[in-house]
């Protein structure tokens, strides 16, 4: 799975991508829109992180976007 998840606040956003760093994640992160792209089979973990910090899934796919892709054709939640 990938997911691109967004934050509220730079202080959630941070907490966030620390805790999914520890996980292993290897998260992408974007500091400027307060974004960061995870690729990884462990719904689980992204759930928990995603929960905890509130932070909201902007785009998910089955696998990860090998181009730029359009947000309007993306799953919204």
């Amino acid at each position: 799975m990938y997911f691109e998840l967004k934050a509220d606040s730079l202080a959630n956003f941070k907490l966030a991508i620390w805790e999914a760093e520890i996980m292993g994640l290897d998260p992408e992160s974007h500091f400027d829109t307060l974004t960061f792209n995870i690729g990884t089979g462990s719904i689980e973990k992204v759930s928990r992180i995603r929960d905890k910090y509130n932070l909201t899934e902007i785009y998910y796919s089955e696998y990860e976007p090998t181009a730029i892709y359009n947000r309007r054709q993306s799953v919204r939640l």
